[in-house]
C-alpha cells in the first residue's frame, strides 16, 4: 500500500448523501424520533491534527398532490450548508460534534437528507482511495435522545452509522 508523500496534506472526505428517517424503530421502543447527529473525530497519533467539518442538509420536500402512484421524484431540493467548525485535536484525543435536529416551523430538518464533509489530516491509500490508519479518523451516527442537554444518544439508528472506512475521498 502506498500512501501520500505528505502525511499532513489536507484531504476532503464525505459520507455522501443519506436520509435520516423521521423515527428509529426497534423491538424495545417504537417510534422514537431521530433527533441528534453525532460526528466523531479521533486522533490516534502523537501529532496535533486538524479538520474542518460541514453538514449539508436537503429538507424534506413538500407533498405534491399530483404524483404518479408508481414512484415520486422530488427534484432540485436545495442543499443548505452548515459549518460545524475547524477542530484541532491534540494527540490521542477525540472530539464529538453533537447537533440536535431542529423540528421548528421553517427550520424542520426531520426526514431530511444529510451529507457530512470534512477536510483535514485524513490518510488514504494512493492506489485504492480507501481510508487507512495513520492520521485522523472520522465516524457519524444519528439517533434519538431523551434529554436534549445530555450528551450522546439513547438509541442509535443503524442506517445513520458511517464508519471511517465508509467515507469517500473527494478528489478535485
Amino acid at each position: 500500500m502506498k500512501s501520500s508523500k505528505k502525511e499532513h496534506d489536507k484531504v476532503t472526505v464525505t459520507t455522501g448523501p443519506f436520509l435520516i428517517p423521521l423515527e428509529v424503530d426497534s423491538e424495545i421502543q417504537v417510534g422514537r424520533d431521530n433527533d441528534r447527529i453525532i460526528i466523531i473525530l479521533t486522533n490516534p497519533t502523537d501529532k496535533k491534527l486538524e479538520a474542518s467539518v460541514k453538514l449539508g442538509v436537503c429538507l424534506q420536500p413538500e407533498i405534491n398532490e399530483s404524483f404518479n402512484n408508481q414512484f415520486r421524484v422530488f427534484a432540485d431540493i436545495p442543499e443548505n450548508e452548515i459549518k460545524l467548525g475547524t477542530h484541532i485535536l491534540k494527540p490521542h484525543t477525540c472530539t464529538r460534534i453533537e447537533r440536535n435536529i431542529p423540528e421548528t416551523i421553517g427550520n424542520d430538518e426531520t426526514n431530511a437528507v444529510y451529507r457530512v464533509t470534512a477536510s483535514g489530516n485524513f490518510k488514504f491509500c494512493k492506489d485504492t482511495c480507501e481510508p487507512i490508519c495513520g492520521l485522523l479518523e472520522i465516524s457519524v451516527v444519528g439517533g434519538s435522545i431523551f434529554n436534549p442537554v445530555e450528551p450522546g444518544l439513547e438509541q442509535a439508528d443503524p442506517v445513520t452509522f458511517f464508519r471511517y472506512k465508509d467515507f469517500v475521498l473527494c478528489k478535485d
